[in-house]
């Protein structure tokens, strides 16, 4: 399952620089990872899962499970499509951000997220 995960890792990471997802926080099959405020792909129980962090790595919300490589692709790169979303509308409401990314902090800067919808 290693060698799958580290192939699947691959793809993941060409489709997030695709979509200039870069300077999100995120974490691709590594469960254990303390990365505060990220979202995590991994492999467990057969099965793979998505959770997001928070500032202490404490799992917020529930973890998705997936049984196929390709729907947990999807839905990894659809949350972090709504990061960056709800992360502009924090902008424009003047709310803090949990951490910086040019994605959010570049005056004038917006995201066409219909694409990644």
């Amino acid at each position: 399952m290693i060698t799958i995960c580290k192939r699947f890792s691959l793809i993941v990471e060409k489709e997030i620089k695709e979509r200039g997802f870069e300077s999100l926080s995120y974490v691709l099959f590594d469960e254990d990872s303390s990365q505060p405020w990220a979202t995590h792909l991994f492999f467990k129980n057969g099965k793979f899962q998505i959770n997001s962090r928070d500032e202490r790595s404490y799992i917020v919300g529930k973890t998705w499970e997936f049984d196929t490589m390709n729907e947990a692709k999807d839905e990894f790169l659809k949350i972090l499509s709504r990061t960056v979303h709800a992360e502009q509308l924090a902008n424009e409401l003047g709310f803090s951000h949990p951490y910086p990314s040019p994605l959010w902090d570049e005056e004038g800067k917006r995201f066409n997220l219909r694409q990644d919808m």
